[in-house]
């Protein structure tokens, strides 16, 4: 068999095609793909760090909101009562409102206890667990200024008290306007224990 000049050539150069076919192949294609998968994992990783860094920036407002809403939990927890029965959250709720009464010229006839509830939120079918609404019903007489006063008192007090019910009867008794009102007062209360 007798190869030529030209044979020889293109055997050459099919050889050398053929050897950078298979280098290519063996050596270049698995170093691209782990080159791509290196620049993908970069590029999460880059991601990742600068939510991260945005975190850490927003770090500060963080805990400043944080402590805003701790020092709200705390000013909200000061304004429920707080007692080992339900008996001593009404005598403080009472305490309150005699006080208040007192300043306003504001005469008490009765008090009445109330059953305690739980707050039931809207929408919720069941009540808070650990809190209580303790009622007061309260049978008063006053004059009208009097009788306004004490509701503004008891409606911005530094506890959480409200007025569910107001009834009012007006009659003029010697030549002075006297007013009955029956009253519910609610406060919110958390029993220890």
């Amino acid at each position: 068999m007798n190869i030529t000049k030209k044979i020889k050539k293109i055997l050459i150069f099919g050889g050398i095609l053929l050897g950078i076919t298979a280098f290519y192949t063996l050596f270049f294609e698995p170093l691209m793909k782990y080159e791509k998968i290196m620049e993908e994992d970069i590029a999460l990783k880059e991601g990742l760090l600068t939510r991260y860094k945005a975190t850490l920036e927003g770090r500060s407002d963080i805990e400043a909101k944080h402590r805003k809403g701790k020092t709200l939990l705390e000013k909200a927890k000061n304004r429920i009562f707080t007692a080992k029965t339900h008996a001593l959250a009404a005598a403080q709720l009472q305490s309150i409102i005699q006080s208040s009464a007192g300043i306003h010229n504001v005469t008490i006839k009765s008090i009445n206890i109330k059953k305690v509830e739980k707050p039931v939120p809207l929408g919720v079918k069941i009540g808070v667990e650990g809190y209580n609404t303790i009622s007061l019903q309260l049978a008063t007489y006053s004059n009208m200024r009097g009788l306004i006063d004490l509701l503004y008192d008891l409606e911005t007090a530094s506890r959480f008290i409200n007025i569910t019910s107001v009834t009012i009867k007006g009659e003029i008794v010697k030549e002075a306007s006297r007013l009955d009102a029956t009253l519910i007062v609610e406060g919110l209360a958390e029993i220890e224990g």
